[in-house]
């Protein structure tokens, strides 16, 4: 009996630390197996002929399998629902998707008054489409692009990237990875100034705070060879001028980067 007792205790040990150590593993490698799918929402109104009349809706977006992908769907919608603009909450894909499409119902809405009062068939539409452009053990960088038409001069374009910490489970802001911003931004705006203001006259194409500084921009990706600093239109030029992209590479930042972020660039 005391044998068998024995036994069944070294069992149970050997159970605990088997999964103990799948627990730390999988704790310490961040996505594990984390995937990515994608999934749409679409909507159209009219669009019966080449002439007609039509609106247009088409929603991409990423769907997270594999381990903890239920806290990052959560991050994914919620940032989602901001990307379009929606202050609807969502738990789940199926109650997006619900969202989705009655986001679309109500820009129909504006687009069925407008025809009826300048009789336009000019098309309007919405897409939002995404992209992975960074995917480590620990990090998931993924790449919105919206562009649409809703009526007015011209259509508007815009991109989105959503930085995320798949061991914590948390979007991930650049005073996360950068321990000097004040270095980071004087780094930046020396290569923006040599790739972007190399004549003077360009100069006034573009602004800056009212003392002069250099202004980072609202949008920022992690790459392979650096980090991208993308400026959407009219953040800092003209519409002619276009989207304006900068990217920054590691060598020139090494000094300053978080610890546990220049660990896990090793791995790339």
């Amino acid at each position: 009996m005391q044998r068998k007792n024995l036994a069944r205790s070294a069992l149970l040990l050997t159970i605990a630390a088997l999964v103990y150590f799948t627990y730390s593993y999988m704790a310490a490698n961040g996505s594990g197996n984390l995937t990515l799918t994608a999934d749409s929402v679409a909507f159209k109104h009219g669009c019966l002929k080449p002439d007609s009349s039509c609106f247009r809706v088409i929603y991409r977006f990423p769907v997270p399998a594999g381990h903890n992908s239920s806290r990052i769907e959560k991050l994914i919608i919620t940032d989602y629902l901001g990307l379009v603009e929606e202050d609807s909450k969502a738990k789940n894909i199926d109650q997006l998707k619900q969202v989705l499409v009655k986001n679309a119902m109500s820009y129909d809405s504006s687009y069925v008054e407008f025809q009826k009062q300048f009789g336009s068939s000019i098309e309007w539409f919405i897409n939002v489409d995404f992209s992975q452009v960074f995917h480590t053990k620990r990090l998931l960088t993924i790449c919105y692009e919206q562009s649409s038409y809703l009526g007015g001069a011209h259509g508007m374009y815009g991109y989105h990237y959503l930085n995320i910490d798949l061991k914590k489970s948390k979007i991930l802001q650049l005073t996360d990875l950068v321990s000097d911003m004040e270095r980071f931004k004087s780094i930046a705006q020396k290569l923006f100034t040599e790739q972007y203001l190399s004549n003077p006259a360009d100069n006034t194409d573009y602004w800056m705070v009212n003392d002069g500084s250099f202004v980072l921009p609202e949008e920022y990706g992690l790459t392979a060879k650096g980090i991208l600093l993308h400026y959407n239109v009219y953040e800092i030029a003209s519409f002619a001028r276009g989207d304006i992209k900068l990217l920054i590479p590691y060598n020139d930042i090494s000094d300053i980067l978080i610890d546990w972020y220049r660990e896990e660039l090793k791995e790339i």
